[in-house]
C-alpha cells in the first residue's frame, strides 16, 4: 500500500513536469528540479500561513490538472513523448522510480543523532500533524526555526499513506536527481557519449566528496536526511539549470524557484543562494545573446528577480516568520535570540581583517576568530584536512580549476569561452567569500569548544565543494555542445545605414578530447570509489542488520504506544543513556508526547542516569557524565510538575531501584520481573499497568 502511495506521489510530480515541459518549455531534464523547488515554495508559504494541508490538497489537484491539460489528446495534434524523454529526464526517473521500489523492499530506518532529534523528527511532525513542524507542541525543547525547505520537500512524498523513514530517503534522492538531471538537461540524444559517462560521475559526486577513508561502517550517502549535502547539490543545480536554460532557449523564470529553494535548505546556506544568484545574474547581464543595449530592462528585471528569490525567502523565514516564533517563545518563558547579529557579525569580522579595532563581545572572540582562520587554513593546505577520495582541499580545488579549463578549451566560440572563464574566476572568488563566511561563524557564533575543533567543519565546507563540482561539470556539459552566435551590424550605405542580423553556427573544439576527458574523470571516480567504498557496506548493499537494533527498539515503542491514551505524557528512564535513546524516544512515540524528564530551565534532563546524588558513580563513562542526581521526592516532584502521566522504564538498574523504589506501589516488582514496563502516575504512588511484554 505505502508503495502506491509513493508511486501516486510520482504520478503526480510526472504530469507537473509535463505540464512545464509541453505547454512552458522547461526542458525535461531540469523540470523535476524546477517542479519540486515550485512546490516547496508554495508549502513554505502556505505553511507559514497555517494552511499547509489544504495547500497540499491544492498543489496535487494543479499536478493533475496541468497534465492533463498538457497530455490530453487534441484534433490534429499529439502530444510530442519525444519531449518529454531526454537523457536528463530519463536519468532523473530511471533513478527515482528504482529507489522509490527499492527503498520500499528494504525499508531503511533514520539512526543518527540529527536525524531523531531534528531532521527526521520534523518531517514526522509534519505528517502527522499536517502543520508546519515549527509550531508543533513536544514534551520537550524544540528547535523551531530550522528552514522548512527540505522537511516539507519529504512532506510532498510522504503526504499519502503513513509515515515511513524510507520515505524521506526517497525524497532527498529525488532531489539529488533532479540535480543530476538539470546538469545534464541540455543534452540531447546525439550526445549519449558524453551523457552516460556524465550520469555516472554525477552519481559519484555525493560519494567522492564526502567520504576519505575506507569504508568501515555503512556510508550513509543517499541513506541520510542531512542537509549538506542537498544545500551543495541545489547550490550547483541552480547555476546548471541556468546554463541548461540559456542552451535550450527556455523560459529564464524556471531558475528562480530552484534559487528559493537553495536559500530554503539550512540557515546557514543562504550565502549559497546568494553565490548562485551572483554567477547567473553576471552570466545574464554581461553575455547576453544580442547586442547589450538589446533588451537591458528585461535582463535587468531578470537579474533583480534572481537575487529578489533567495532574499524573499530569507526575509519572510528567518526575518519575520523566525522572529515571531523567537519573540513568542521568549515570552513564554522560553530561549530568546542567543547569538549576534548576522549585520554585526560581518562588519566586525572584516574590520578585524583590516586591523581595525573592535570592542566588547567581538574584542572577546577576535582570538577564537583568528584561530578558526587559522586552522581552516592548515585543514585547506595539508594532509590533516582529508574530507573527499582525493584528499584535502586544495585537491578538490585543483581538480574543479581543472575541469574548467577543459571546458575553456573545448568550448565553441569565443563567447561561451569567456562565459565559462567568468564562472571560473567568479565561483573561486564566491569560494573565498564563503570560507570567510564560516570563519566568522566559529569565531562569533559558535560556541568556543565547537571553534576549538572546527566541529562539523567537513560537512560545512563539501557544501561548497558538490556545488561548485557540478557548475564545473555543467560548463563542460555545455562545451560540447555546439552554439549559435548572433550578432548584429550596422552598415552604412547611401539610403542610410542598414542593420545586418548574423548567425553563426560554432562547433566545439576538440570535441573528440573532451568527450575523452569526460570518460577518463567517470572512470577515475568510479574507480576510487570502489576503492574505499565497499557495496555491502553502502546504499546499493547494506545487511538488514545495519537497521536490527532500531527495529527492535521501534517494535517496543510500538508496544508502548498501544497501552497509551492521547492524553497521555510519558517520563522516559533509561539507565546509562547519553541522551540518544532518548531522543529516539521522543521520535518513536509521536504524537504521544515523551517529556522532557527532567528540569527544562537547567536542562538536566533528556535521558541520563538518574539516582540519589550521594549514589554518582566515581567511573568515568556515560552514567558518570550523564548523572543526574534527584532525590525520591524531587523527582516524583519533577515527574508530577511536568505534567506527566506514565512512566516508561525502558532501563533500570541498581541505582535507580535503590534510590527510587519506595515511590513505586510494587516497589518495582514488575519491571524487575519483567512483566512491565509502564507505571501509572496516580496519587498512591507509581502503579505497575498491565501489559504484554515481548522477550527482547
Amino acid at each position: 500500500m505505502e508503495l502506491l502511495c509513493v508511486l501516486a506521489v510520482m504520478l503526480a510530480l510526472f504530469l507537473a513536469c509535463a505540464a512545464l515541459t509541453l505547454k512552458a518549455r522547461v526542458p525535461a531534464g531540469l523540470a523535476p528540479l524546477t517542479a519540486l523547488s515550485a512546490i516547496v515554495a508554495l508549502f513554505t508559504l502556505a505553511g507559514m500561513a497555517g494552511l499547509l494541508l489544504p495547500a497540499a490538497w491544492a498543489v496535487y489537484a494543479l499536478c493533475v490538472a496541468g497534465g492533463v491539460w498538457a497530455l490530453w489528446p487534441r484534433k490534429g495534434a499529439k502530444p510530442d513523448w519525444k519531449a518529454l524523454f531526454t537523457p536528463g529526464s530519463v536519468l532523473f526517473w530511471a533513478m527515482a522510480l528504482a529507489f522509490a521500489v527499492y527503498f520500499f523492499v528494504r525499508q531503511p530506518l533514520a539512526t543518527g543523532y540529527d536525524e531523531l532529534s531534528l531532521w527526521s523528527m520534523a518531517v514526522k511532525v509534519t505528517k502527522v500533524d499536517n502543520s508546519l513542524y515549527s509550531t508543533a507542541t513536544l514534551g520537550t525543547p524544540w528547535a523551531v526555526t530550522q528552514n522548512p525547505g527540505l522537511p516539507l520537500l519529504s512532506y510532498f512524498f510522504q503526504f499519502f499513506g503513513h509515515y515511513a523513514d524510507w520515505k524521506n530517503y526517497l525524497a532527498y534522492d529525488a532531489l539529488y536527481f533532479a540535480c543530476f538531471g538539470a546538469v545534464i538537461s541540455a543534452l540531447p540524444w546525439g550526445k549519449w557519449r558524453v551523457a552516460v559517462p556524465l550520469a555516472a560521475v554525477l552519481w559519484c559526486t555525493p560519494f567522492f566528496f564526502t567520504i576519505y577513508n575506507h569504508t568501515i561502517y555503512l556510508a550513509d550517502t543517499y541513506l541520510t536526511t542531512y542537509g549538506d549535502v542537498p544545500a551543495g547539490l541545489v547550490f550547483g543545480g541552480a547555476v546548471a539549470a541556468w546554463l541548461a536554460l540559456r542552451q535550450t532557449d527556455g523560459p529564464r523564470w524556471a531558475v528562480l524557484p530552484v534559487l528559493a529553494l537553495a536559500a530554503n535548505l539550512k540557515a546557514n546556506d543562504f550565502v549559497l543562494s546568494l553565490a548562485a544568484a551572483g554567477l547567473i545574474v553576471v552570466d545574464l547581464w554581461f553575455f547576453c545573446d544580442g547586442p547589450f543595449r538589446q533588451g537591458i530592462v528585461r535582463r535587468t528585471g531578470l537579474a533583480a528577480a534572481c537575487f529578489a528569490a533567495p532574499m524573499a525567502v530569507y526575509y519572510l523565514w528567518n526575518v519575520r516568520y523566525v522572529g515571531w516564533l523567537v519573540a513568542r517563545n521568549s515570552d513564554s518563558g522560553g530561549v530568546g535570540e542567543t547569538s549576534a547579529a548576522l549585520s554585526d557579525v560581518v562588519v566586525n569580522g572584516v574590520k578585524i581583517l583590516l586591523g581595525q579595532p573592535v570592542e566588547g563581545f567581538f574584542a572577546q572572540r577576535q582570538p577564537q576568530f583568528l584561530k578558526a582562520m587559522a586552522d581552516m587554513g592548515h585543514q585547506f593546505w595539508t594532509s590533516d584536512g582529508k574530507l573527499s577520495m582525493i584528499g584535502q582541499g586544495r585537491n578538490v580545488v585543483v581538480l574543479i580549476l581543472l575541469l574548467f579549463v577543459v571546458a575553456f578549451v573545448v568550448a565553441a566560440g569565443w563567447k561561451l569561452r569567456a562565459r565559462i572563464a567568468a564562472l571560473a574566476v567568479l565561483s573561486t572568488l564566491c569560494f573565498a567569500g564563503y570560507n570567510l563566511m564560516l570563519a566568522l561563524s566559529y569565531g562569533f557564533i559558535f560556541k568556543p569548544f565547537q571553534a576549538e575543533s572546527l566541529q562539523d567543519y567537513n560537512r560545512y565546507i563539501y557544501s561548497y565543494y558538490i556545488g561548485w563540482f557540478l557548475i564545473a561539470v555543467a560548463c563542460l556539459a555545455t562545451a560540447l555542445l555546439p552554439q549559435l552566435e548572433k550578432s548584429l551590424q550596422t552598415i552604412r550605405e547611401k539610403d542610410g545605414p542598414t542593420a545586418v542580423f548574423r548567425a553563426k553556427l560554432c562547433t566545439p573544439r576538440w570535441g573528440l578530447a573532451g568527450q575523452g576527458a569526460v570518460l577518463v574523470l567517470a572512470a577515475a571516480m568510479l574507480l576510487r570509489q570502489g576503492q574505499l567504498v565497499l557495496p555491502q557496506l553502502s546504499v546499493l548493499g547494506f545487511a538488514d542488520s545495519e537497521f536490527s537494533d532500531r527495529r527492535t527498539i521501534r517494535a517496543e515503542a510500538e508496544l508502548v504506544c498501544s497501552y497509551l491514551t492521547p492524553d497521555d505524557r510519558v517520563f522516559f528512564v533509561s539507565q546509562g543513556d547519553n541522551g540518544e535513546r532518548w531522543f529516539s524516544a521522543v521520535f518513536d512515540f509521536y504524537p504521544y508526547l515523551v517529556d522532557y524528564s527532567g528540569v527544562v530551565s537547567t536542562m538536566v534532563g533528556g535521558g541520563g542516569e538518574l539516582g540519589l546524588p550521594e549514589l554518582q558513580p566515581t567511573e568515568e563513562g556515560p552514567k558518570q557524565t550523564y548523572y543526574h542526581g534527584f532525590t525520591a521526592e524531587e523527582l516524583d516532584s519533577i515527574v508530577r510538575g511536568n505534567g506527566c502521566t506514565v512512566l516508561y522504564l525502558q532501563k533500570i538498574d541498581d541505582i535507580f531501584v535503590q534510590s527510587y523504589q519506595d515511590l513505586f506501589t510494587d516497589g518495582l516488582e514488575g519491571a524487575l520481573s519483567g512483566q512491565t514496563l509502564l507505571y501509572r502516575v496516580t496519587e498512591d504512588g507509581f502503579a505497575p499497568m498491565e501489559m504484554e511484554v515481548t522477550a527482547s
